[in-house]
Order: structure tokens, then sequence, then C-alpha cells
């Protein structure tokens, strides 16, 4: 305030009182959640000792509503409240009643403009903007900061469709509702271009009609930038210009696409290259790795001191690196350091560890009797530091090797151990790798050995395999062999498969897989491929006996010396639709034969078909196959079936990819079907499947999941649909 003072003259004096306004004390919040709370005050930055004013007050107010905004809360309401604090001098304290309201959702999305492309394209192109009712998987919710991205990504599909000079004019958000709002968009199209001719300039290493052949572009298509920077320089697959260059260890080279000349709606490309020096690898280095060895992670770097640099080995290392299974895939990187001046490049790839071994600890309830299963898999494992006691932490880590103890068992009924190791590279200088198992397994009618009504079926075996990284014909390909023994040994017991209930049948056979696997990553992969050729054969020990009438021979002499071929092929693909968006398309096929058309088909190894495809208690030598819409064993004759064929078409969605979990919800169509021998194979008579489920992947505890599927065709003397079935996952893959 301010008031007439003394009076000199014609001069006049004022008095001035100045009062001091009023310094925060404390704040508080009503209305909200703590995780708001906590974020607001990292928005509103209030401090004790801030002077109070009206400028204040104002702007905290609208912080908190554009928080909310943000958020698709447009009705927020936010009412400021000062009281004085009586324990300081001068002091206020401000309250912030906040009511958030309800958050708005998207009535309609409304074009203006668009002539050449219609209002659903557009829709489409907003990936995160979506009208109530019509996303299954997005949000109707409106959120700022997507809003804005989708405005772009509006002007980004008119680009790739030739519309060079495409624009958002306005944009327009109001409440049709208290809970919707509609919003209005007007573009302008412009004109619609094509590319004219496109020349290269600059290229003494490479023919133009080597490059041409790589740009994939021609005078008349629709002009897109975004597909022309894709074919010079950022093609995912590294199929564009530049990794030619970079490839062949020109990593100083520079390809710049210019646009040279526009004629009405002609657009004339010239692609300027600078090649430079080729570089050469000075230096290779590793950093992040806390528990795996070093020598682990070198036999897989493919980019070696004195190589040319090469854009795709980088590339190869890092996807051999996700391979290994002990790192965190989305943080495995790569750290080029050029020198111009030497033309050489130092290379520091980087890791993050997560943890590799799994635990598997189960307990239920089944038949009247409590299942226990306990299975412990160490999958980056060090034999050699086995006596180091400082290595115990608590296990040796660190070389590669893998080993995987599990037993299961509900008393004396049902009892199973195995236990397996795998030296990935034997002998440390080549990717050889050795594996080694051993198993037994106890069925009995669950009463003690001395009783003399028990009954018991042993199956106990052993196997050895080597597994090889070929070149030819490239390297993705591996070829794996192993023997195995197998003894089945039955004291009085009923099997259900086997016409006599006492004997012994032994199964000596060998194995081969050829395989080609270039996915990206073992969990959740996005592109690649991953097929495999299979065969089990064992001896033909008839054709070495003619002295024996194999047709009037006992059962258990029949199959006293187990013989048969099996045959495999299985083959998966998957295609990126968005990064995280993949669909999976699945083919296998399994054939059982015999050499001897007396001897015939053996009860064992026959393909069960139908269900989750897990062994549950079953020890008997058959292999389970899982068809999705169907109980387990369903799809399968009477004593197995001999041939089978399945297929699924699968669409996967990853919500959550982190080194602590990875999460993908998933739908599928699947077909499958399950014959007693050759002669009844229907290549499309197939068992038919739809449903949706969840995979759910944490390094302690491996894949799990759940999936629910109707079968829409009835089960071998079925009536009517098999309907819907419900399967739980456990660490195999459909």
């Amino acid at each position: 305030t301010f008031k007439v003072g003394n009076k000199v003259g014609k001069k006049v004096y004022l008095d001035i009182q100045l009062v001091a306004l009023p310094k925060l004390s404390k704040y508080y919040m009503t209305g909200l959640k703590k995780a708001w709370k906590d974020d607001i005050r990292e928005e509103l930055d209030l401090r004790a000792g801030k002077v109070v004013n009206e400028n204040l007050k104002v702007m905290s107010r609208n912080k908190i509503k554009k928080y909310f905004y943000e958020k698709g809360y447009l009705n927020a309401a936010v009412e400021v409240l000062e009281k004085v604090d009586t324990t300081y001098n001068n002091a206020v304290i401000l309250g912030f009643k906040i009511d958030p309201g309800a958050r708005v959702k998207i009535g309609d999305i409304v074009f203006t403009g668009n002539e050449a492309v219609s209002e659903k394209v557009l829709r489409k192109a907003m990936k995160n903007t979506k009208i109530k009712g019509k996303a299954i998987f997005k949000s109707s919710k409106l959120k700022k900061k997507e809003y804005r991205e989708d405005l772009r990504a509006i002007v980004a599909k008119y680009n790739t469709l030739g519309y060079r000079d495409a624009r958002v004019v306005s944009d327009t958000v109001y409440s049709i509702s208290d809970e919707l709002v509609q919003i209005d968009i007007t573009v302008e199209e412009g004109k619609k271009y094509y590319f004219g001719d496109i020349t290269f300039i600059g290229n003494t290493k490479y023919e133009t009609e080597l490059l041409s052949g790589i740009l994939k572009i021609n005078r008349g298509d629709i002009y897109d930038s975004q597909h022309l920077n894709e074919r010079v320089s950022f093609d995912p697959n590294g199929n564009d210009v530049a990794s030619i260059y970079l490839n062949n260890g020109y990593l100083f080279s520079q390809v710049i696409p210019v646009e040279k000349n526009v004629t009405n709606d002609t657009i004339d490309i010239e692609i300027r290259i600078q090649e430079g020096r080729q570089a050469t690898i000075r230096k290779v280095s590793i950093s992040g790795n806390e528990r795996t060895n070093d020598h682990v992670i070198y036999r897989e770097v493919r980019t070696k001191p004195g190589d040319l640099f090469s854009k795709a080995m980088i590339q190869r290392t890092i996807r051999e690196l996700s391979q290994l299974g002990y790192f965190d895939q989305q943080q495995i990187g790569v750290n080029p350091v050029p020198d111009p001046q030497t033309g050489t490049v130092d290379l520091e790839y980087t890791v993050v560890e997560r943890s590799t071994s799994q635990l598997e600890l189960q307990g239920g309830w089944g038949a009247g009797r409590v299942v226990g299963t306990l299975g412990l898999n160490f999958n980056n494992f060090s034999a050699r530091n086995i006596n180091n006691k400082r290595a115990w932490q608590p296990l040796p880590t660190g070389d590669g090797q893998t080993i995987n103890i599990r037993a299961q068992s509900n008393g004396l009924y049902f009892q199973s151990y195995n236990a397996s190791f795998t030296e990935p590279w034997l002998g440390g200088r080549k990717p050889n790798s050795f594996t080694g198992t051993i198993y037994h397994n106890v069925q009995t009618n669950g009463v003690e050995r001395t009783n003399p009504n028990r009954q018991s079926l042993y199956i106990t075996g052993i196997n050895f395999g080597l597994g090889q990284r070929l070149k030819w014909p490239d390297d993705y390909f591996t070829l794996y062999q192993g023997i195995e023994f197998r003894r089945f040994n039955l004291d009085n017991f009923p099997t259900g498969f086997l016409n006599y209930r006492k004997g012994i049948s032994n199964n000596v056979n060998y194995k081969f897989t050829l395989g080609r696997n270039n996915t990206d990553v073992p969990i959740f992969p996005t592109r690649g491929s991953q097929i495999s050729f299979a065969a089990e054969l064992t001896p033909p020990f008839s054709m070495f006996r003619d002295d024996i009438d194999y047709k009037n021979l006992t059962s258990e002499e029949r199959f006293r010396l187990v013989e048969y071929h099996k045959w495999k092929l299985n083959a998966d693909w998957f295609a990126p639709i968005t990064s995280k968006f993949v669909i999976r398309t699945h083919g296998e096929f399994g054939f059982l034969g015999s050499y001897n058309k007396d001897l015939g088909l053996p009860p064992f190894e026959r393909f069960y078909v139908g269900g989750d495809g897990l062994t549950n208690f079953v020890i008997d030598g058959r292999e389970i196959i899982g068809l999705r819409g169907y109980q387990n064993n369903s799809i399968t004759p009477a004593g197995g079936g001999a041939l089978y064929n399945k297929y699924i078409f699968e669409a996967r969605y990853i919500i959550a990819n982190t080194p602590s979990a990875q999460v993908f919800p998933l739908v599928f169509m699947e077909a499958g079907n399950n014959y007693d021998n050759f002669w009844d194979y229907r290549a499309f008579n197939l068992k038919r499947s739809a449903g949706a489920g969840i995979r759910i992947f944490m390094p302690m505890f491996g894949l799990m999941g759940v999936d629910v599927g109707y079968g829409f065709d009835p089960e071998p003397n079925g009536a009517t649909a098999s309907g819907w079935q419900t399967h739980f996952i456990i660490g195999q893959q459909f």
C-alpha cells in the first residue's frame, strides 16, 4: 500500500509500505493414489521456502492438469487451497484437491481432406490411437504423447503411398460425452509422386548394375522416401546398398540419396557414394561378462583382429551371443571405435548377464497319490572349477557346460531319474558338442520288492552324442549323431501295449539330426527359420538271421532285440509384422517303419498325438506329440501310431521383454492326425483346432504357459467335436 506523506512546495512524498509475500512451508495432495502423488511431486518441484504468489499457484495447477491430460484424463479438476502455517512466521501451507475424473476414450476419429486415402487406412496407421470397441489388442484411451506420434504416422503413411508433400493441417479434440471425445483431423494430401531416373556417382569398387540390383527401385515406382532409405542404408535384414560396402571393410563409406530433380510428378534420385578406404579390425574386447568366462564369448565372435570390418559378421556375432542364452538379448551390443588415420577399428562387445540356472519344483495330487518333481538345470556350468572352492558362488559357472538332473516320484508306484551333461566345445578348439545322458524309470503296482505279487517295469538307458557346426551348405547348419542303449525289463507287468508280461527287450539305435537354425533369438524369435531332419535307426537284426521264422515267434522272443527305422521332419518359420507382432508357421511329419514285414512294427517308439505334449508318467518309449484342442493321446490308434503330420499357424505379440521375464500372448490354428500305417494316410484328413494362450519365460523357471483350444472335429470313435480343452505348458514348444 502507499499513502501521501509530507508536502514540500510543489513536491509530494509518497510513503510505500511493502508486505512480504508468504513462503511455502509444505504442501499436500488429496484424491490421488501414491504413484500419482510421487510423479506429480517431481513435476511440481515445490520446495519449502519458495514464495507463494498467484503465478506459483496457477503454474502448479496447470502442471497437474497437464500431467493428467497426457494420461488421457481430459476433465481433471484441481482446486488450490491455502492456509496460514502458524508454526512459522509468514508461512502458508498449500493444498491441492485433485479429482482426475474418468479417463476419456475415443468415440470417433473423423478425417477431412483425404480424397485418395480412405479413413480406414489412416486410422490403421494410427497405432496407439484407436476408436472404442474397434481394437482388440489396443487401448482406446487418449494419451497425448502417443496421439502426437500417431499424427506423424499419418504423414508417414501418406509418404509411403507417394504423397511426399502430405501434411496434417489441423486437429481438434473435443468432448461428445462425459467419457468420450471425438478427434477431427484435416489433412492436405498434395500430389502423388513417382521415381524418375536413379543414378549412382562415386562408385568405383562396384558396378552400377550390381548396385541397382540391390536397390530394387525402378523408374515409375511410387515414390517412397522411407523405402528408398531402407534400400540404401537401413534394411533390417542388411540387404541394402550401404551394407555391400560395410560388409567388405568400407567402414568409412557414405551412401547418401539426394533428390536431384523434381519435374511434375517425377523425382530423379542421385545416390552419392564416398567409398573411402577399407578398415581392418585392430582389437576385439568384451565387457559386462561377470560370470561367463571370456573364452566362452570369444569363441562365438566372428570378427577377429586382422579381419576386414564387416557389418554382417558383427550382426552374426550378436546373434550367436544371444543364442547362448546367458545374456539379456536386448542389451547385447557393440561399440566400434574407428581410427580413420590408420584405417583401423576397435570393437567392444557389451553384454549383460542374466540368470541361467533353472529350478523345477512341483507337487501335486493325482490318482489318489502325492506326486513330486525336482529338477535342476545348470546352463552355464564350469566342470573344471568343481575343486575350486572360490568358484562355488553358489555354483562354479562360466564355461558354458550344461548339467540337467531331474527326479519324479509318487512313491512305490512310479519313479523316474535322469541326468545329462553337455560340453558345447569338446576339446576347446572347435564347436563340436558332446552330450551324455543316463536315465532309469520304474513303474510298479505299489508293493515291495520282497512281495511275490509285485509287478514291475524297469527302463534303463544311456546315450552319447556328438554335435557339429557345418560350413556347407552354409554355417547355420548343424549335424548331431548319437548312439543309445535302452533296456525294457518286465516282471509280471501288464503294459497294455505288449501281449507278454515277463521278459526283456533291448533297443540299440543310432540317431542323426541335420538341422538349420537362423532365428535371431531363442525365446521369442522374430525372423528366420528352424528346420530339422532326423532319423533313428536300429540295426536290422532280422536280416542277419535267416534261420528264424519270425512269423511264429512269441512276442517276448520277437521283441528281444527291437528293430525299426524312424524319420522326422520339423520346420518353423518366423516373420515379423511389427517389432512386437510375429507370425509363426510350423509343420512336422513323422514315420515309423520296419525292416522285416514278418517281424512288423515294434510296440515301442510309436507316436501318440493329442493334448499338451507332456510325458507325465509315460515310460514305454512312446513319442508324445501335442495337439491343442484335444485330450492327451486321444488322436492315436490302438497301440500307437506309425505316421503323423501336424501344422500350426500362430500369431504372437510380446508384451514384456526384460531380463527378468518375457511374456507373450498368442492365438493359434492347428491341425494334425495320426495313422496306424502308411496306407491309411490322408494328407488332408486333419483334426483341426483354434484357440489362444500365453507364454512366460523366466530365467529361473524356464518356459511356462497355458493354452485354451477348441477342437472342431471328433476324436477317433467320437461322435461330437472335441470342444474346449485347457493345456498347461512346461518347457516344451508346440
